[in-house]
């Protein structure tokens, strides 16, 4: 029997987080759903815990192909899900307890909505951040973002499989915004984009080395501002937006507090300090 959504999750090495992801997906308000966890070549004691997971809850379908790379893996899980809706949720991220009913239920209500987001809580161990996030909701906002920063987190998303397909799947790239490039074909071929209001999930953003971290950071950005100009080109947005991308080579090298404040003024991301969100709903 075909279950209302399936939850995609690649996993390498991911000992650490069991106690995180395992309760939050488990425990979910939507009981129909398949989780198809793959082990792209775990060395640790991942694949043993997975086995007893898959024991405890058959629901949980474990795919051990070998090592596929992130984007490899996910496409790999999709084309074997049974549903036809897809939920991503990464390994070491965690969902609220309603998340995969709000998503089912919107994309059952709005049948040309291709990928539906939804707000979240970042937890940034580099920049010793902790805030919510909130993507815009309506379709023409999330266009006009994709010129500025990927307008979702790509650990909480819903989307058809069916948009996927005719995608042609998640681009064969190794430079982690996969996501930005699936969104963009979503849109050219006439899928909607939407996010939900809500808080229902957190992102973790895990500290590195300092030599990693600068590297990687960087060179990030410099493909994300390619990748945000090919927005701008293939979906016919302003031309004035292609400021936003040009601005990434400056960004990355400015001061903690400054990116906040830019990212909350200029760019126009709808972000709240967890202390002040804290002190609001007292």
């Amino acid at each position: 029997m075909q279950p209302r959504i399936s939850v995609i999750t690649p996993v390498y090495n991911g000992e650490q987080y069991f106690d995180r992801v395992v309760p939050s997906i488990l425990s979910q308000t939507l009981t129909d759903f398949e989780w198809l966890i793959v082990d792209d070549g775990s060395t640790d004691s991942t694949p043993q815990k997975l086995a007893e997971l898959a024991q405890q809850d058959s629901r949980v379908r474990i795919l051990s192909p070998g090592r596929l790379g992130f984007v490899g893996a996910l496409n790999y899980a999709i084309s074997q899900a049974k549903s036809d809706y897809i939920a991503r949720q990464d390994f070491d991220d965690m969902s609220y307890p309603d998340r995969l009913q709000q998503q089912v239920n919107f994309l059952d209500a709005h049948p040309q909505v291709g990928v539906v987001g939804t707000g979240y809580v970042v937890q940034d161990e580099n920049r010793k951040e902790q805030y919510f996030r909130y993507p815009p909701t309506e379709h023409s906002d999330l266009l006009k973002m994709m010129a500025k920063c990927v307008p979702f987190a790509h650990t909480l998303v819903a989307f058809r499989k069916q948009a996927w397909e005719q995608a042609g799947g998640y681009p064969n790239v190794k430079d982690g915004i996969e996501d930005l490039r699936l969104w963009i074909e979503f849109a050219k071929l006439g899928w909607k984009l939407a996010s939900l209001p809500d808080i229902l999930g957190q992102h973790w953003v895990h500290a590195k080395s300092f030599w990693h971290q600068n590297f990687q950071y960087s060179h990030r950005q410099r493909v994300l501002a390619k990748v945000q100009l090919k927005a701008v080109r293939d979906l016919k947005l302003p031309l004035w937006m292609i400021l936003y991308p040009m601005g990434r080579y400056v960004y990355l090298y400015l001061p903690t507090q400054l990116k906040s404040f830019l990212r909350r003024s200029i760019a126009g991301s709808q972000e709240q300090d967890l202390q002040t969100f804290s002190t609001k709903i007292q």
